[in-house]
């Protein structure tokens, strides 16, 4: 009886578990450790001797499972001590004998689940290669030439009912050419530039339930997308030379790049850094003023809440700080003067060397922290404001199957990277809300919330004294392997370029000089300076108010000192006029549009003490 029920049972058992378990039996008895084919393990240890049990450890991984060897190390073999016989016996019963690996059964397959048209599994993107090649060839309509246009981020200066941005946000993009650690499975390109380069296209492949190849479209608006052939000196010329004369005007620039981790973010800022360097020590007249300018740089590293300088030997800590008038410090940064375009190449060099890389599953020099170059530009005689130009190489962002593989220190950096990523594109979203008329002291913006964006304060200042212009390069790369990441990285970026609206009816505001016509602002420049009616001509040179307004500090006092206006006026005049600036920004409107004056205010401040009173 007892045969017969073992009989019945290995007759109830199906075919190909049976024929696979012959087959591990088989596979184990030829790949035995006994058989002299096998490789050598090495003697067995004792107990407490470390080293000896770490290299068995790095023996057994390599030999079964080749991908978990990176596991062994100093946290493993301590967690361990003492019981190394007993983790050996759990990796056997996980991994098989020594020479001998086991693979986990595959689940048996559903009926109708067989590949279409062929009955042998389904289908994937991988299979369909060749035909989603064909599908995205024919789908691509990219810009002839794919060159921007160079007045990018100079165009996001006025808007025609808001009066002057004071702080402009332009986002781009650039999807980095195929590389060779791109070959492989699903390596056909499906992120392209739009038509008109003013999108990006992510043509997602999807295999529909009959095995049939499909694309599906996720297109993102924006400022300008670059494709694999970009010219480095366009993209320069487009976003990097307009910032570099923004600081040289005793303004505000930044670039940021953000995207994958080994999308071409370094790779894009490196080159641009390099061009910058250039602008800044140019030969010809230019050169001739900047000999009587004093310009520093600085480069300083992020990492969660702490930031280190990459520029000192000791590798300070730097401490981020706001001053009681509301200024931020960034205290233990080292400044280094330079005077020429070698001595600023070999510190951009310096801290590239020494800013924190690890390798992860998508790139084996992965930044794991944000690297923030500044160079600043001290002001011209007489004038109160240095210019800031601030180059910013953000760390790589990753998905959780990204970082799946990670230890709980690459976890800390990647959970710490993302947090400050959100702050900073909260931050730009609110600053953009709070340049709508009646709305700056509605919208809170959390530029504290992350040490990034507290660097960044000027930025999203709406009382910054100053012009500030800020580029975002979203960096993608192009093939179907990385394609969700590429869409989520568009998907961050593509809401940064939030038009700033007006209300239906705009209540004009006079007393906001972006607004006045020639002739009210060279009246209001003799009244505040105060000097003669042609003094006051020179100084407008018949610009209209939201021209006046953009006017640097720098420009201004070379105006008012060829009008032989003494410092004194100059800083005055310079003064006046952005206190109006600010006042018009931060001034409360009502919903539709109208202007609360100080009269309304206390008036409606006083009924309602009298409505609390009588009730």
């Amino acid at each position: 009886r007892k045969s017969r029920r073992t009989s019945s049972t290995a007759a109830r058992r199906p075919l190909s578990s049976r024929s696979a378990t012959g087959e591990q039996q088989k596979r184990a008895t030829m790949a035995s450790p006994r058989s002299p084919l096998s490789p050598r393990p090495p003697p067995s240890p004792g107990q407490d001797d470390t080293e000896a049990w770490r290299a068995k450890f790095v023996h057994f991984y390599q030999t079964n499972a080749p991908s978990k060897a990176k596991f062994v190390n100093d946290k493993m073999m301590a967690k361990w001590k003492g019981r190394y016989k007993e983790l050996y016996s759990n990796l056997e019963r996980k991994y098989g004998p020594l020479g001998a690996p086991t693979s986990p059964p595959r689940p048996p397959s559903r009926p109708g689940s067989g590949r279409a048209f062929g009955g042998r599994g389904k289908r994937t993107v991988a299979d369909l290669s060749s035909e989603f090649e064909a599908l995205v060839n024919k789908a691509r309509r990219e810009c002839p030439d794919n060159k921007a246009p160079l007045d990018l981020v100079d165009a996001k200066l006025t808007a025609a009912e808001n009066g002057l941005e004071t702080s402009t946000f332009t986002v781009c993009a650039r999807i980095r050419p195929k590389l060779k650690q791109d070959e492989g499975d699903e390596d056909f390109v499906c992120v392209v530039p739009g038509e008109h380069g003013r999108a990006a296209r992510c043509l997602v492949p999807r295999v529909s339930i009959t095995g049939r190849p499909k694309l599906d479209e996720a297109r993102s608006e924006l400022d300008w997308t670059w494709g694999p052939n970009a010219d480095e000196d366009n993209i320069f010329d487009a976003v990097g030379r307009p910032l570099v004369h923004r600081a040289l005007d005793g303004q505000v620039g930044v670039i940021f790049a953000y995207g994958q981790t080994g999308s071409g973010k370094t790779h894009t800022m490196s080159n641009l850094m390099e061009r910058v360097v250039g602008e800044l020590f140019k030969s010809g007249a230019a050169a001739n003023v900047m000999r009587h300018r004093k310009i520093s740089f600085s480069y300083c590293e992020i990492l969660g809440s702490d930031a280190n300088d990459c520029l000192s030997p000791s590798h300070d800590a730097v401490k981020i700080g706001e001053m009681l008038d509301g200024r931020v410090v960034l205290k233990n940064l080292s400044e280094h003067e330079v005077e020429d375009a070698a001595q600023m190449h070999a510190l951009v060099k310096k801290a590239a060397a020494t800013r924190s890389t690890e390798s992860t599953a998508r790139n084996d020099t992965s930044s794991r922290s944000h690297g923030i170059g500044i160079v600043t530009v001290a002001p011209p005689e007489g004038c109160a404001l240095a210019g800031k130009l601030y180059v910013i190489d953000l760390a790589g962002s990753e998905r959780a199957a990204d970082s799946k593989d990670h230890d709980q220190q690459r976890l800390e950096e990647t959970k710490a990277i993302n947090i400050s990523l959100m702050a900073l594109k909260e931050c730009i979203r609110a600053r953009t809300k709070a340049s709508r008329p009646g709305a700056a002291r509605s919208v809170h913006i959390p530029y504290r919330r992350a040490k990034l964006t507290q660097v960044m304060k000027d930025v999203f200042d709406v009382a910054s004294p100053r012009l500030c212009a800020t580029v975002v390069l979203a960096c993608v790369a192009p093939t179907a392997r990385d394609v969700d990441h590429s869409k989520n990285t568009l998907s961050y970026a593509a809401p940064l370029k939030v038009a700033v609206e007006a209300a239906p009816h705009l209540q004009r505001d006079d007393r906001d000089p972006a607004l006045w016509a020639t002739t009210q602002l060279i009246e209001w420049v003799a009244e505040t300076a105060p000097c003669t009616m042609e003094q006051a001509k020179q100084i407008v040179n018949q610009n209209t108010g939201v021209q006046f307004c953009a006017v640097s500090e720098s420009a201004l006092f070379a105006r008012c000192a060829a009008a032989e206006l003494d410092a004194k006026q100059s800083k005055k005049l310079y003064g006046a006029l952005w206190t109006a600036v600010i006042d018009a920004k931060t001034r409360n409107r009502r919903p539709d549009g109208t202007i609360i004056t100080e009269e309304d205010e206390a008036r409606e401040k006083a009924e309602k003490a009298q409505a609390l009173r009588d009730k």
